[in-house]
């Protein structure tokens, strides 16, 4: 099972929207996958996928023991391989790295995962404190924003010291046109500045929000280039060579937005 942290030090970069979307698109490839709402105090992966009126236990209770795997994991009715496990409304502590490893350990034994998708909270959190050392892969999540590009490089810092080393980059909210291309950071500026392999991009779409509000995804509905990406990363975790724009529409002077 593969463990998979999402994180980024700055809030509103559409952290739990790239959650979201890796863990339908994993599933979508048949990949048995759990995501868990580890936003401690501040979940929103509940509405995003239509269960806030199916939670009872979050993960906490898994980690104290108040309840067991089968009572946490909700299984989704729209994406037959997606389970999830939610947050708690209310964080007063008690977790540590050691109880949410063991938490995982137990799932383990319990289902046949293949990957586990762990939603961070916004900021240098205590939760990326606690799931760095028990997961294997991080995602830090940037936008062309300069201070989200800042905050990526620390996050990369915060990953480095609690010894994951695994990281990726994935550039969201992506401004395709070309006319703005030359006002904003490019893909090869943001990879040089973060220092962190690039393992995607999700190209700007006003529909993302929208459909989150609704307890909807981006797989809901007509298709765009925002599927299209989060196919394309679930592709390369896989292992499948995909180039970075594979399938995009509508696409002009691709060369520009790597400069």
């Amino acid at each position: 099972m593969s463990r998979i942290l999402v994180t980024s030090c700055k809030g509103g970069v559409g952290k739990s929207t790239v959650s979201a979307g890796l863990s339908i698109a994993l599933s979508r490839l048949g990949k048995r996958v759990l995501l868990i709402d580890f936003d401690l105090g501040n979940r929103s992966l509940d509405l995003m996928l239509g269960l806030e009126d199916e939670l009872i236990y979050d993960i906490c209770d898994l980690t104290s023991g108040r309840a067991d795997c089968e009572a946490v994991v909700h299984l989704c009715a729209a994406y037959p391989n997606l389970a999830f496990i939610g947050a708690p409304f209310r964080y007063e502590g008690g977790i540590t790295a050691e109880s949410l490893g063991d938490a995982l350990h137990r799932l383990e034994e319990v289902y046949d995962f293949d990957y586990v998708v762990v939603d961070t909270s916004g900021g240098a959190h205590e939760s990326v404190a606690l799931s760095a050392p028990v997961c294997d892969t991080g995602i830090i999540v940037s936008s062309q924003n300069p201070t989200s590009i800042r905050a990526a490089e620390k996050s990369g810092l915060i990953l480095d010291e609690a010894g994951l080393s695994e990281q990726y980059l994935i550039i969201n909210g992506f401004d395709m046109q070309p006319e703005s291309a030359k006002e904003r950071a490019g893909i090869i500026e943001m990879i040089d500045r973060t220092r962190t392999r690039l393992l995607g991009i999700v190209p700007m779409d006003v529909r993302l929000a929208l459909l989150s509000e609704k307890g909807k995804s981006v797989f809901d509905g007509e298709g765009g280039n925002a599927r299209t990406a989060f196919e394309n990363i679930a592709n390369r975790l896989c292992g499948t060579h995909t180039p970075l724009l594979a399938g995009f529409k509508g696409v002009k002077r691709r060369k520009l937005l790597f400069e």
